[in-house]
C-alpha cells in the first residue's frame, strides 16, 4: 500500500468510527425513549429512574461525537461530501441528545405520577409513545443505509404524530374539564398529574420534532442541500391553543 492509499485508508476508518459513534448514540437514545413510555404506561418507578441514571451517558456519546468530528476537520480537512457527513454527524448528535432529555424529563414525570395511581393515562398516549419510537427508529435506518427516501418519508409523515398529540392533549383537558364539574374543589395533586401528562404530551411532540430534524440533515449530507419548504404539520387547532 503506497502512502496515499494509507491516508484514504485512515480517512475512511475515521468516518466509520465517527458513524459507529452516531449509530450507538441512536441505539442508546431509542431505548431510552422506549424504556420511559414503557415506564409511564406501567407506573414503573424503578425503570424510571433507570432511565434518568443513563442520561449522562447519551451527553458523554454526543461530546465523544463532537472531539471525533473536530479531530476529522483538523487533521483531514474533509471537502465536499466527506465534510458535510462530518457536521451533519454533529447536528444529529445534537437532536439524539435532546430526545435523551426528553426521554429523562417523562421518566422524571412517571415518578410523580407513579405516586397517584387514580389518575388516568389518556387512552392514546401509549400510541403516541408508540410513533414517537417509530420516527426515532425509522429515521436512524435511513442514516444507516443513507436512504434519502425513507429519510423523506419520516419528513412527510410528522403531521401523523402532530394528530396524535392534539387528541391526547384533547383527551387530557377533557378530562380535567370534567373533574372539575364534578369536584370544583379539585383536589391540587390531580391537576398537578394533568399538568405533568400535558408536558409528557409535549415532550413526545419535541422528539417528533428532532426526528424530522436528523431526518433534513441526512437529506442534506445525501444532496448537499437543505430543505426549504415548511414541513408538513397537524393538530394546528390544538397547537395554537397550547402554544
Amino acid at each position: 500500500m503506497n502512502r496515499g492509499e494509507h491516508i484514504v485508508s485512515s480517512f475512511d476508518n475515521d468516518l466509520a468510527q465517527l458513524e459507529r459513534r452516531v449509530l450507538e448514540m441512536g441505539g442508546l437514545a431509542e431505548s431510552q425513549l422506549q424504556g420511559a413510555m414503557t415506564a409511564l404506561m406501567k407506573r414503573d418507578i424503578e425503570t424510571a429512574e433507570r432511565i434518568i441514571a443513563r442520561d449522562p451517558e447519551l451527553d458523554e456519546c454526543e461530546r465523544a461525537i463532537e472531539a471525533s468530528a473536530l479531530s476529522i476537520i483538523a487533521r483531514r480537512q474533509p471537502m465536499a461530501n466527506d465534510l458535510r457527513y462530518v457536521f451533519g454527524n454533529v447536528k444529529i448528535a445534537g437532536s439524539l441528545e435532546r430526545i435523551g432529555d426528553y426521554a429523562k424529563n417523562i421518566a422524571k414525570r412517571t415518578i410523580m405520577l407513579a405516586r397517584h395511581p387514580g389518575v388516568t393515562v389518556p387512552p392514546d398516549m401509549g400510541a403516541l409513545g408508540a410513533s414517537a419510537q417509530r420516527t426515532v427508529r425509522d429515521v436512524m435506518d435511513s442514516f444507516t443505509t443513507r436512504d434519502a427516501q425513507k429519510a423523506e418519508m419520516v419528513w412527510q409523515h410528522d403531521h401523523e404524530l402532530d394528530d396524535l398529540v392534539a387528541r391526547v392533549m384533547r383527551q387530557v383537558i377533557s378530562a380535567m374539564s370534567q373533574d372539575m364539574i364534578r369536584a370544583p374543589r379539585r383536589d391540587a395533586d390531580e391537576i398537578e398529574c394533568s399538568t405533568h401528562l400535558l408536558f409528557i404530551t409535549k415532550n413526545l411532540e419535541r422528539v417528533g420534532d428532532h426526528a424530522t430534524n436528523i431526518a433534513e440533515v441526512i437529506q442534506f449530507q445525501l444532496s448537499g442541500g437543505w430543505k426549504t419548504t415548511p414541513r408538513p404539520k397537524g393538530g394546528d387547532e390544538i397547537q395554537s391553543a397550547a402554544g
